[in-house]
């Protein structure tokens, strides 16, 4: 009898499982319109005409060279880059241009006799109310930022930074030259920029980073990276914060906590805002219903004696943030990053370009999303989390059919509730739904099943979901299922999302992979020594080998860390200690002397001058 009425349910459910998620997860703009104002996100608009006319600079007219931003950026580049191969890596015959492409570097580093007295001098504060002489006056210092409303051109960046034909090198070389790649937008008028206005926009720059737990020196690192990096007068950083897996799911005391209580008090508060992150508030806004209630589905399972749910294992922090990245910038746009990634330059140009992106995924023409940038209300986020939500429905279904269809059998066996191959935990001999003895103990589960997730039974084996490259069924918001959201055919032309080649935000990844061109006749020229990942966090040998043994402080870091990649991303070394003399601790190291006044950033800005 029990055999009968599992068909018929298993029937039924087949045919009801499409159309109950279906009915949650649509008719959003119905939904969304009945939402109270109080539950609604403060408003995120596009750029108008008129505010984009409103360009600003501190630049004078004078840098322009032809209607061109000048080539100050790739001098100042090259010159940093020289002085710290003459003085620290003096073995290796590594030679750079310095910008201008007839080997005159302008003075250079010539009259230095060391890299810390080079940095100490373009560290300075410019000589203000001193005189200067001649050679001081033509060598550049810092960078300039990007005039407001120039956007990348990427035609111009397509070549140089394909991956087929260069290596990373080659673009980070093409990188630091600025001025052969941002454009004025379409939008703004370049005939009306003030050379004496102030360096102010009403167009808010909005990044965004997810986080589960206390925040830690990984993320403090990443926070402030942005402050050294981005303009202060329109750029904020969003910390959305799960605290989910805290005692009691409470938000910590970021005041007791060395690396939050920075972030939460004057003046980086300012720049740097904290939000809790509230998964079903986030879900409700998306879909204008929340969760989709299972009563429906559960009732006609619990009469055959089976208790509907899900993996007991917690949701990973991986799957968790590839969801939130989607619903946080379909409702309120701008830039998510992941944690682990730092800011190098200046966003604005990719900010202000109407063009929404990630980048590759190594060399695999998969996107990558620890770089992202959507509008609010995109096209592309919808596609993404409608994608996703009928992608879960499906596995729904396909988990509900395995179990019914192995009841109809009345087969009995090991149910692996976890779906990975493990026994449930809690299952035990003298607990309920356990019968066995003997030396192997032998498992049997009896017909009152207590769980949904059976993807692996005895009968089963065979029949496992189906993932690509070995993610877990659960991660429906996986990067390697982006493209089929985004299109049926899963090609990218049209589909609303640029990839961006993977140098511009992760210089590093295609060496690791040994995926660079092969064939290339580009000369190695990455100066910075890194071979994998967690080197830019331990290998002093890999800043400067010639003061391995120096018991002086070093001064590099974000002058020639990785110079001209807008990002750099660290890959998940979430356990690995910073330490003081390794790339990531003379980075830190910058970071902390630019807040607390004791240097400028890299465009010669102190962090006073945006209070």
């Amino acid at each position: 009898m029990l055999r009968y009425k599992a068909v018929a349910v298993l029937a039924a459910i087949s045919a009801l499982v499409p159309l109950f998620y279906l009915s949650q997860w649509t008719h959003l703009d119905d939904d969304q319109n009945k939402m109270t104002s109080s539950s609604k996100p403060r408003t995120y608009r596009l750029p108008t005409e008129e505010a984009l006319n409103q360009t600003s600079s501190s630049l004078p007219r004078k840098q322009l060279i032809g209607g061109n931003i000048s080539d100050n950026n790739a001098r100042i580049s090259a010159l940093n880059t020289q002085a710290f191969v003459r003085f620290c890596h003096s073995d290796k015959d590594v030679k750079h241009d310095h910008g201008n492409g007839d080997g005159d570097d302008d003075g250079g580093d010539d009259n230095f006799d060391s890299y810390n007295e080079w940095i100490e001098y373009i560290k300075s504060s410019g000589n203000k109310g001193e005189q200067t002489s001649e050679r001081d006056e033509r060598r550049p210092r810092f960078l300039e930022r990007p005039w407001r409303n120039w956007i990348i051109n990427l035609t111009a960046m397509a070549e140089p930074c394909d991956r087929h034909v260069h290596t990373s090198a080659h673009c980070l070389e093409f990188l630091a030259r600025e001025h052969e790649y941002l454009i004025p937008s379409p939008a703004a008028a370049p005939s009306l920029i003030d050379e004496n206005s102030v360096n102010s926009s009403s167009i808010t720059m909005d990044f965004h980073i997810f986080w589960r737990g206390p925040i830690t020196d990984k993320l403090s690192l990443s926070a402030h990276a942005f402050l050294f990096t981005q303009p202060l007068d329109r750029a904020r950083l969003h910390l959305w914060i799960d605290s989910t897996a805290l005692p009691n799911g409470l938000p910590e005391d970021y005041f007791k906590n060395n690396f939050a209580a920075p972030l939460v008090t004057e003046p980086l508060n300012r720049f740097v805002i904290i939000h809790h992150w509230d998964q079903a508030e986030e879900l409700a806004y998306a879909y204008g219903g929340g969760q989709p209630q299972r009563q429906r589905i559960e009732q006609p399972l619990k009469e055959l004696g089976v208790t509907l749910s899900f993996s007991s294992r917690s949701v990973q922090p991986v799957a968790l943030s590839d969801e939130a990245r989607f619903l946080i910038l379909n409702r309120h746009g701008g830039i998510y990053l992941d944690a682990d990634v730092m800011l190098q330059k200046d966003m604005s140009p990719f900010y202000d370009a109407g063009v929404e992106f990630a980048y590759e995924w190594s060399n695999t023409e998969m996107y990558n999303t620890a770089v992202l940038r959507l509008f609010p209300g995109s096209l592309v986020a919808r596609r993404v989390l409608d994608g996703a939500k009928l992608r879960e429905a499906e596995i729904f279904e396909e988990k509900l059919k395995m179990l019914l269809e192995q009841m109809i059998e009345g087969e009995e066996g090991d149910i692996d509730v976890e779906g990975d191959g493990e026994d449930q935990e809690g299952l035990k001999p003298g607990k309920e739904g356990y019968r066995g003895g003997g030396k192997k103990e032998k498992k049997v589960y009896n017909k009152k099943v207590r769980v949904l997730d059976a993807s692996t039974t005895s009968r089963n084996r065979g029949r496992k979901l189906k993932t690509p490259r070995g993610m877990r069924p659960d991660e429906v918001y996986h990067p390697a299922r982006l493209r089929s959201y985004l299109r049926p055919d899963k090609k990218m032309e049209g589909n609303g999302l640029t990839m961006m080649p993977t140098a511009f935000f992760d210089p590093l990844w295609l060496r690791v992979d040994h995926a660079e061109a092969t064939g290339s006749s580009d000369l190695e020229k990455m100066v910075q020594d890194l071979h994998s990942f967690p080197d830019a966090f331990s290998a002093i040998e890999a800043v400067c080998p010639a003061q391995v043994n120096s018991e002086d402080d070093f001064p590099a870091g974000p002058e020639v860390f990785f110079t001209g990649a807008y990002a750099y991303h660290w890959h998940n070394n979430w356990l690995a200690s910073i330490e003081p003399r390794s790339w990531m601790g003379l980075m830190r190291k910058a970071y902390d002397d630019f807040v607390t006044g004791q240097r400028p950033n890299l465009y010669g800005e102190y962090f006073s001058d945006y209070l």
